[in-house]
């Protein structure tokens, strides 16, 4: 019977955060899936779409200043400030679970999980069912909220990207515990200001009492995941082969500027 491999890898450097997602992505397209994957990231980071152009996306030069990673997903979507939040993401075969249905429909399935974990976590978490706003290349990722993401008080609670390649599945996306992820409205070319974001987004913070424990959070990912999908768990750490390649592709590829900077208008 397929199982749930369910990965809490911690905090990591965006660069090898991106990377292990590539490499657990292989993973799934190799029989080895589905994943479920939880992580933080460590400094803060600001990770932007895959087609975003960098000057249209962030201040770059501010973000090193204040000590920020920046690093550029495999999805697509807009920027994120990751700052004091769980990350999921989850990667399954095309054609199998999750990926057997169209984009809309697996986005749907991964987000009414999302939104069974939430309450599990005692928030109230609702799956947007509206349609999804125009792409655009710059601006804040919570500034909107697409289709089948996740609100709590009519607010986006979970901001998050899909993509297949290489024969899989990847879905990834930010849970923020507190306000943190507002800082990135002083680091967008123009600025939306902080106050304009938090009117259209919220964190956990808002919705819990006292602290938020993101490993309990994570754990109730992983049940509403196992239960939705109708799947054992099977926890477990990454293999000594995964943290090799990942290390290999977040040097060679994530940490790299010419990858970082590859879509630029000045280019």
């Amino acid at each position: 019977m397929p199982c749930l491999r369910s990965v809490h890898t911690g905090a990591m450097s965006a660069a090898m955060n991106m990377a292990v997602d590539d490499v657990l992505l292989d993973v799934a397209r190799a029989g080895g899936g589905p994943i479920l994957r939880t992580y933080a990231w460590q400094p803060p980071a600001i990770s932007v779409g895959y087609g975003q152009r960098i000057d249209e996306a962030i201040d770059a030069q501010r973000c090193r200043h204040r000590g920020f990673d920046l690093v550029r997903r495999t999805t697509g979507g807009r920027a994120v400030l990751h700052f004091n939040e769980l990350t999921y993401s989850f990667h399954c075969a095309d054609g199998e679970g999750v990926a057997a249905h169209p984009l809309q429909e697996s986005s749907r399935i991964i987000g009414e999980c999302l939104a069974d974990g939430l309450r599990r976590f005692g928030v109230n978490a609702s799956v947007e069912r509206g349609t999804s706003p125009a792409p655009g290349r710059g601006g804040a990722c919570f500034a909107s909220t697409s289709r089948w993401e996740l609100t709590c008080g009519g607010r986006k609670l979970v901001g998050s990207a899909q993509r297949r390649t290489r024969g899989a599945l990847l879905q990834h996306g930010s849970i923020p515990a507190g306000p943190e992820y507002l800082g990135l409205a002083d680091l967008l070319p123009e600025t939306p200001g902080e106050a304009s974001l938090a009117s259209v987004s919220t964190h956990l913070g808002e919705w819990i009492d006292g602290p938020v424990d993101t490993g309990a959070l994570a754990e109730s990912l992983q049940q509403a995941f196992a239960g939705g999908l109708g799947l054992m768990t099977r926890q477990g750490p990454l293999t000594d082969l995964e943290k090799e390649q990942a290390l290999h592709r977040a040097t060679e590829i994530y940490a790299n500027d010419a990858y970082t900077y590859r879509f630029r208008s000045d280019a």
